[in-house]
C-alpha cells in the first residue's frame, strides 16, 4: 500500500513536467507548433470531407440505380410499386427495351464503380444479358463485380451468382468452389452456401468432400434445418461412408475395458 501511495505523486509530477516541457517547446517554436496544429486540423477536415463525399456518392449512386430500375419496370408494363419484371406480349418489343436498359444499367455501373449501387447495377446487367439470351457474356460481368464489390458481404453475393452460373452449365466442382467462397462470416446466408457447396460436391462425384462439408455444417450450425432432399443426401453419404473409425489408443495408456464384458451379471433367479 505504501508503494502505491508513493507512486501517485511521482506520476502527477511526471505529467506536470511533460506539460511544462511541451509548453516551453511551443513557446520556443510557435511557427512549427502552429503548422502541426494546422496539419492535424487539415487531416481531420480532409477525413470528414472524404467521408461526406463517400456517403453522398453512395446515396447518389443508389438514387441513379433506383431511377433506372423504376423506368425499366414502367416500360415493361409493371404496376406501380412492383419489383417483378413482367413479360410483354410482344417478345421483340421486350428485347428492344431490355437492350436499351442494358446500356443504362451499364452506365450506372461504370459511374458508380466500387460502390454498392455499382455492383447491384452489374447484377441488373447480368440479368438482362440472361433474358436476352447472351449468357456467354455473364461470366465477365461477375468477374468485374468481384473486383469492384465494396464489402465482403457483397463479394459473397457475387460468388453465389457465379456458383449458380456454373450449376446451370453443369460445372459442379466449380459451382461448389464458388459456394464455398461465399461461406464467409460476413455473409448472413453462409450456412446455406455451405449446404449448396456440399450438394454440388456430391453432384461432382466427390462424396468425401461433400460429407466433410455436411459434417462441418452440422458442427457450426446444429440448429439449421436442411430441406428434405439435402438431409437425405447427407444421410446417404454418411451411410455409404460407414461408421467413423475409433481413435487409436494412446501408447502406454491402459486399454479401456469393454462395457458389456464388465457389466455386473444379473442375479440368478
Amino acid at each position: 500500500m505504501a508503494k502505491q501511495q508513493s507512486a501517485s505523486p511521482d506520476v502527477a509530477e511526471e505529467f506536470e513536467s511533460l506539460a511544462e516541457r511541451f509548453a516551453g517547446w511551443v513557446a520556443e517554436h510557435p511557427g512549427l507548433a502552429a503548422g502541426i496544429a494546422a496539419a492535424v486540423l487539415a487531416v481531420a477536415g480532409g477525413y470528414g470531407a472524404w467521408s461526406g463525399w463517400r456517403h453522398s456518392r453512395q446515396e447518389s449512386g443508389s438514387d441513379a440505380l433506383d431511377a433506372v430500375r423504376v423506368a425499366y419496370l414502367q416500360e415493361m408494363g409493371a404496376p406501380p410499386g412492383s419489383i417483378d419484371v413482367p413479360e410483354l406480349a410482344n417478345p421483340k418489343a421486350a428485347d428492344e427495351i431490355r437492350a436499351r436498359y442494358l446500356e443504362r444499367f451499364r452506365e450506372v455501373a461504370d459511374q458508380q464503380r466500387g460502390t454498392v449501387a455499382g455492383t447491384l447495377a452489374l447484377f441488373e446487367v447480368a440479368d438482362l444479358l440472361d433474358a436476352l439470351g447472351r449468357r456467354g457474356e455473364i461470366a465477365a460481368i461477375y468477374a468485374e463485380a468481384l473486383t469492384s464489390a465494396p464489402s465482403p458481404e457483397l463479394t459473397a453475393f457475387v460468388q453465389r451468382r457465379i456458383a449458380y452460373l456454373h450449376e446451370d452449365a453443369g460445372e459442379w466442382a466449380e459451382a461448389a468452389a464458388a459456394h464455398e467462397a461465399a461461406a464467409v462470416p460476413a455473409n448472413p446466408l453462409r450456412f446455406w452456401a455451405l449446404a449448396d457447396a456440399a450438394r454440388c460436391r456430391a453432384e461432382a462425384g466427390q462424396p468425401a468432400q461433400a460429407l466433410a462439408l455436411y459434417d462441418r455444417l452440422a458442427a457450426e450450425a446444429p440448429d439449421l434445418h436442411l430441406p428434405a432432399h439435402l438431409q437425405a443426401q447427407a444421410d446417404d453419404l454418411r451411410a455409404a461412408a460407414g461408421p467413423s473409425p475409433k481413435p487409436p489408443a494412446t501408447p502406454g495408456a491402459p486399454a479401456q475395458p469393454d462395457a458389456a464384458a464388465n457389466a455386473e451379471p444379473a442375479p440368478s433367479k
